[in-house]
């Protein structure tokens, strides 16, 4: 096959911060005041760029939560060898297990997709044809064309709906209309067909209702990651599977693995401590707080800048 296994055994190098001998002392030890200056801007730095990282990578909503799994995620690898087929499963496994993004069984039905082709607009014409809802709910046909259109390394299609902030799924309005039968109330909502979201309490603090992933398609293009190592690929489709992420982002001088095809003069080989502290936060605080982000950024900032 046209990519090399890469090793899982590489650790990223730890970075020790760099030595300031003006600021040392007779005795060859820098004073506390100057280590906790430089500590602090240290840290104001890192917030800085984990504030404008969140910014550009994460898709937002006016009003709403960020996109997450809430249902196990069952990843399905097509296109590939067994051996490799195998091996980029195993990893998407290990990085939603170290996210803690919901994972399904070893026996499920598949609802991550990834297809690697040397032929995506054929595949994706020929997908939605056979399962045209598959392609629906997405900002009308636009949003499509440019999925099956614009040449990418990797296309990526989320399938987003909303559950209940209090983990029940949103009903349809015929359950609804159907309990309240013999009402005005229920008559109008089973005619106008509206999902209905029950909740027992409802607070300015919180969504009554967040944004799920229930399904994402990765198509790869065969023809355009000839010279990436099966390690890099599966991390990058890892990134952009477990959370909505804007592909196109810019994101400075942060390493990440969303550089993987702007064809830098050194390109990633794996996901780097911020797309990991990316992933952590998103799972880690409570997606139905109407301050889910800053909560997500200062748990970005704990993790790549821990106090000592």
């Amino acid at each position: 096959m046209f990519l090399a296994p890469s090793s899982r055994s590489a650790a990223l190098a730890e970075q020790s911060p760099a030595s300031h001998p003006a600021a040392t002392s007779a005795s060859g030890k820098a004073p506390l005041d100057t280590v906790t200056v430089e500590a602090r801007r240290e840290r104001e730095e890192v917030e800085r760029e984990v504030n404008q990282f969140v910014f550009a990578v994460a898709v937002r909503y006016l009003h709403d939560s960020l996109s997450r799994w809430n249902t196990p995620i069952c990843p399905l690898v097509a296109g590939l060898p067994h051996e490799q087929g195998e091996f980029v499963l195993g990893r998407l496994s290990q990085i939603a297990g170290s996210a803690k993004a919901p994972l399904a069984g070893e026996h499920c039905k598949g609802n991550f997709y990834v297809i690697v082709t040397p032929e995506p607009e054929t595949l994706i014409r020929q997908w939605q044809r056979r399962d045209p809802r598959m392609f629906k709910g997405r900002d009308g046909m636009g949003y499509l064309r440019n999925f099956r259109d614009v040449p990418r390394a990797v296309r990526v299609w989320y399938n987003i709906g909303f559950v209940s902030s209090e983990g029940r799924p949103i009903v349809s309005s015929d359950d609804l209309a159907g309990a309240l039968v013999g009402s005005s109330f229920g008559l109008a909502l089973q005619m106008a067909d509206v999902p209905t979201n029950k909740i027992n309490m409802g607070s300015r603090l919180t969504y009554s209702a967040v944004h799920s992933l229930s399904s994402v398609i990765v198509i790869v293009d065969a023809n355009r990651v000839q010279a990436l190592t099966f390690g890099q690929l599966a991390d990058y489709i890892g990134m952009v599977g477990l959370a909505e992420v804007n592909q196109d982002a810019e994101v400075g001088t942060v390493p990440t693995i969303l550089r993987l095809f702007r064809a830098p003069p050194d390109p990633p080989q794996r996901l780097s401590a911020w797309d990991e502290a990316f992933l952590t936060s998103l799972y880690a605080v409570d997606q139905a707080s109407v301050v889910e982000q800053p909560m997500m950024k200062r748990h970005m900032v704990s993790s790549l800048a821990p106090l000592h």
